[in-house]
């Protein structure tokens, strides 16, 4: 339940979404990181859009009305970023991620909201790059003169236009420019150059490191030479990726590394400035695992199972967790994204009803209470959008399996999901329990329809699920 703050000035929360950082990958290379760690923490989704409007309203997707059918956050549900403002809270943020920006609603209830190169690419005047390459993709090369002539002859803001589209050619190619990486380093600067508030200050940032093309800098790759493993997901999961998987593995691995070591500055800076800092992840990455690649396709065990850390290293953290000493403490309860929003507006001292979740702020504690678990907590695969099931049928796949709704329940000891053709059980649990449970949880979801894909227009190519090259 939430409550309010203990201390007599709110503390300042800073909320960092690792994108696509894998569990395991997280537990090799974020040992640095001190605070309280959940174990056994899990997706509401397999993808960025409905994930974060879980983190942002403390429900399911379809409950947000925010899908892969309508990944427009509409203005119909309170968010938590208008929520701490209402408290008076400062709330700005950071985001990398095309799918979390202004152009699809995400600014609403932010005070500031800055991203990195990519979103800067994404005005209302700039050409559509990423529509425009999806509806291209059998032209071959010249599909990028074609664009250029449409940025000149178009009705856009053909300097802005060129400039994106000259920077995502050369990332493609693996010349990154004046661009470092994703996003991470300017991050960092944004950090150092802002004037923070010890008092009611809100921050969320999502960083991209780890998601494909999985391309860090030069003295991070395993094989510098070796261009970036670029490939579809879906399509490697319908068929077989166009790499080894060995070499996608590498490449994966040497983006968490070095996003481990931005982010530890990365941390440094927010720890000076902040007094809880909370890090977790969106959603995974399969890398192989039943035959899955990357997050499109399912609610795989590697995609749903994300890394949760809540750090206290502010004199305002009312909890003097085990990072005070530069340590890391591990807590069982199962928790998803439905908790981590209730435990930030529980650590800011705010009120509401109107959430799934439940807080996890007593297990903050170096002698935490013994709390009733949760006993399950459900995750959502609503299909794949009108743009690639397009493009996945005119490559000739049977579009079928990886369009329909599907869903997973986690428990404390079992992971219970329906695959592309079968239903899994991961753990020495009752299948056909665990299935009436899930049954029973998707029956009791309060649906509400978003924005159709017709109302988006013009914010069609913003429903790729990245719409990276």
């Amino acid at each position: 339940m939430s409550g309010t703050a203990t201390m007599g000035n709110d503390p300042s929360i800073a909320l960092v979404v690792l994108d696509t950082l894998r569990a395991d990958s997280f537990n090799e290379h974020f040992d640095w990181l001190p605070g309280v760690q959940f174990a056994n923490a899990w997706s509401t989704s397999h993808w960025t859009a409905p994930a974060h409007a879980s983190l942002f309203t403390g429900l399911y997707a379809s409950e947000a009305g925010v899908t892969i059918k309508s990944q427009d956050f509409d203005r119909h549900t309170t968010r938590l970023p208008e929520l701490l403002r209402d408290r008076g809270y400062r709330t700005r943020a950071f985001s990398c991620n095309v799918n979390v920006s202004e152009r699809l609603g995400w600014h609403h209830g932010f005070d500031e909201f800055d991203g990195g190169w990519r979103l800067r690419g994404l005005g209302e005047n700039v050409f559509d790059w990423d529509a425009f390459i999806a509806d291209h993709q059998s032209a071959g090369p010249e599909r990028y003169l074609r664009a250029v002539w449409r940025c000149v002859d178009g009705d856009c803001d053909t300097t802005q236009s060129l400039k994106q589209g000259a920077l995502m050619k050369l990332r493609d190619m693996g010349l990154k420019g004046r661009h470092r990486d994703d996003g991470a380093a300017e991050l960092l600067e944004y950090v150092r150059d802002r004037s923070w508030n010890r008092e009611r200050e809100f921050l969320f940032a999502n960083l991209m490191e780890a998601h494909r093309p999985y391309d860090p800098p030069d003295e991070y790759r395993t094989d510098p030479d070796e261009d970036p493993p670029h490939f579809d997901g879906v399509k490697a999961t319908l068929e077989e990726p166009p790499y080894d998987p060995a070499r996608i593995a590498t490449a994966y691995d040497d983006a968490v590394r070095y996003l481990s070591d931005i982010y530890r500055d990365i941390y440094a800076e927010l720890a000076a400035e902040f007094d809880y800092i909370v890090t977790l992840a969106d959603h995974g990455e399969a890398l192989g695992e039943y035959g899955a690649w990357e997050h499109g396709s399912g609610l795989y065990p590697p995609v749903m199972t994300v890394p949760l850390v809540v750090s206290a290293p502010g004199p305002r953290a009312d909890h003097r967790t085990p990072d005070a000493n530069g340590e890391r403490a591990t807590r069982d309860a199962l928790v998803n994204h439905l908790d981590v929003y209730a435990t930030l507006l529980d650590l800011a001292g705010v009120e509401t009803d109107r959430r799934r979740g439940e807080s996890v702020r007593p297990l903050l504690s170096s002698d935490p209470p013994a709390l009733e678990p949760r006993s399950s907590a459900l995750a959502e695969f609503h299909g794949i959008s009108r743009r690639r099931r397009l493009s996945l049928e005119e490559d000739g796949y049977e579009v079928a399996p990886v369009d329909t709704e599907r869903h997973a329940l986690a428990t404390a000891d079992c992971y219970y999901f329906e695959d592309l053709t079968e239903n899994r059980t991961i753990g020495d649990c009752d299948p056909a329990a665990l299935e009436s449970e899930l049954d029973r949880r998707v029956a009791d979801l309060e649906r509400r329809e978003g924005l159709s894909e017709a109302d988006l227009s013009g914010l069609e190519s913003q429903l790729e699920e990245l719409g990276y090259l």
